[in-house]
């Protein structure tokens, strides 16, 4: 896909991401309004039924019928107050709230509306009623002599409209929060994908450009002999049988490679494991890398420290672990390569560390560098040769047996492996 075409999805997926989210922020808000216009209306009833029924109580025939005392006996104020028991407002109050499924956690008052002169309160209305904005509802049908008012405040009112919201509000996050995962999640796998579709187009270049010297020194060799007389010198014969040898030995040796990482990947990678000596298996590997047609020569130095040296591996593989990280030492080394190989004893096993003198990677660098296809970036593409499998293929390798592989480097300092092997791998 295209670098614009994927710009262009990521735009508009974005963009209908956010409308998404917008329009849901602005259902909420509305349901929320309604939820506050739905809880204002049924305290608003609530209060009325307290005064419809507050006005039975200051009846005298209805308080006679059901014997509570004649409020004319009672100590007169002037006010409201003369034909409103204040234990029966209470219990109005509770009855009504829990009726229309208000919060419980309320506090009210009587007041003169004239003023806001409080005749009569529950406790904490004093000190609720600067925080909210009371429920009111007028007295005048019950006493016609002054203008009085109910006033009723809740303590925790947005509590309760959130929690009669709960559910929707959870069920639409959940769903906002999956899609904003599933779309992040999407555009990581483009992206991921494309550099991997780079990364396979840059394997297949080098690929074809890793074969095509051997092929064509095959070729060329080949010639060389069919084209020879009949009285050809032996040792004519010889040196490019040699040559065709020794480059039908390096692509197989690539080749091999490469199906061992489709093994690995489809699970089918079987270790042919013998008891080898570990040190003897690094001094051949290494002994037999060549390296005097090239411009520079490595300098090999070996330090083994371990005891433990035999052990049960699968020589092919472990060998071309050992190869691989020689050639990676040396194709990013300096004018005077030098390479250290130090053994020891560790945990049941062996650490083999390759130390070189190199360039050096940055961290960045070291993350990705065990990666498949992932090659250090040298300005051209051709300038260092490779697949970008050899890493990758000595982490699988290296793991296939039980062990671990870790790098240490710095730029212009130098960069240092080491690979553990446990003595049973």
């Amino acid at each position: 896909m295209k670098r614009h075409a994927i710009r262009i999805i990521i735009i508009l997926t974005t963009l209908s991401v956010a409308g998404i989210i917008a329009t849901q922020a602005f259902w909420i808000r509305k349901s929320w309004r309604i939820s506050q216009g739905q809880y204002d209306h049924r305290a608003d009833e609530a209060l009325n039924d307290v005064i419809d029924e507050l006005k039975d109580y200051t009846d005298s025939t209805f308080r006679v019928s059901h014997h509570l005392p004649c409020l004319k006996d009672r100590k007169k104020s002037g006010t409201v107050l003369d034909i409103i028991d204040t234990a029966i407002l209470d219990e109005l109050m509770r009855k009504y709230t829990d009726y229309h499924m208000l919060s419980s956690d309320y506090e009210y008052a009587v007041i003169r509306t004239k003023d806001n002169f409080v005749l009569y309160s529950t406790a904490g209305y004093s000190r609720i009623r600067p925080k909210c904005n009371p429920y009111k509802a007028c007295l005048s049908c019950i006493w016609k002599d002054g203008y009085y008012h109910l006033s009723l405040c809740f303590r925790n009112q947005k509590k309760m409209i959130l929690i009669e919201l709960s559910m929707w509000l959870f069920w639409s996050s959940l769903f906002i929060i999956i899609i904003i995962f599933s779309f992040s999640y999407v555009i990581y796998t483009i992206f991921r994908q494309k550099k991997l579709s780079e990364m396979k187009n840059d394997f297949i270049n080098n690929m074809t450009h890793e074969f095509k010297t051997p092929i064509s020194t095959i070729s060329l060799a080949s010639e060389v002999l069919l084209n020879s007389e009949s009285g050809c010198p032996v040792e004519r014969i010889k040196k490019y049988s040699k040559i065709i040898f020794d480059e039908n030995q390096r692509m197989r040796y690539q080749v091999e490679r490469v199906l061992s990482m489709a093994q690995h990947e489809k699970g089918e990678l079987k270790l042919y494991k013998t008891t080898v000596d570990i040190h003897e298996l690094i001094t051949n590997t290494t002994n037999n890398m060549f390296f005097g047609d090239e411009e520079k020569r490595m300098q090999i130095k070996y330090r083994f420290g371990a005891t433990n040296t035999f052990m049960n591996l699968d020589e092919l593989h472990i060998s071309n672990v050992i190869k691989n990280i020689v050639e990676n030492a040396y194709k990013y080394s300096g004018e005077d390569p030098v390479l250290e190989i130090i053994t020891t004893d560790s945990q049941n096993g062996v650490l083999i560390s390759f130390k070189d003198n190199g360039k050096g990677m940055s961290h960045e660098t070291q993350k990705h560098i065990f990666e498949k296809f992932y090659r250090i970036p040298t300005g051209n593409i051709h300038n260092v040769k490779g697949f970008g499998l050899g890493l990758y293929y000595v982490r699988t390798m290296v793991e296939a047996h039980n062990g671990f592989v870790s790098v240490t480097s710095e730029l212009n300092k130098g960069t240092r492996f080491d690979v553990y092997l446990p003595g049973n791998a």
